[in-house]
């Protein structure tokens, strides 16, 4: 998510200062912190600005006090590669430590039993 001006169109970075458009906001100078979720699924932008003793004051407004909106990415695509991705490492992961795992055994199996496996499963030639 990003909060994106209505007048520029260009993307707002966290720490910049928004100036209040309208509503309680408006005439007062804030520091954008970041977005948030409300209960009822508005995204409201978390601002905060210097109170003097009290320290800094945070509230929370809708973007288009400060003139904004939000701009929701859509994801879902860069997701599910990077989840194949991760699946693909995986199985190759596994894949080589199998093989790994079996060339020893392989070895053992071929000086200690190989006699014996092959009379069990009639493969010698006699």
């Amino acid at each position: 998510m990003k909060l994106v001006s209505c007048v520029t169109g260009e993307e707002i970075p966290r720490g910049r200062t928004l100036h209040g458009q309208i509503g309680r906001a408006a005439g007062q100078v804030w520091r954008y912190d970041r977005i948030t979720l409300s209960a009822d699924g508005v995204h409201l932008v978390k601002v905060s600005r210097c109170g003097g003793k009290l320290g800094r004051i945070r509230a929370h407004f809708h973007p288009s006090y400060f003139g904004c909106e939000i701009s929701v990415e859509i994801t879902w695509r860069t997701n599910l590669k990077h989840s194949a991705v991760r699946t693909w490492a995986k199985v190759d992961d596994y894949l080589w430590a199998g093989f790994f795992a079996l060339v020893p055994l392989a070895f053992f199996e071929h000086y200690h039993w190989s006699e014996f496996i092959i009379s069990i499963l009639g493969m010698d030639d006699h």
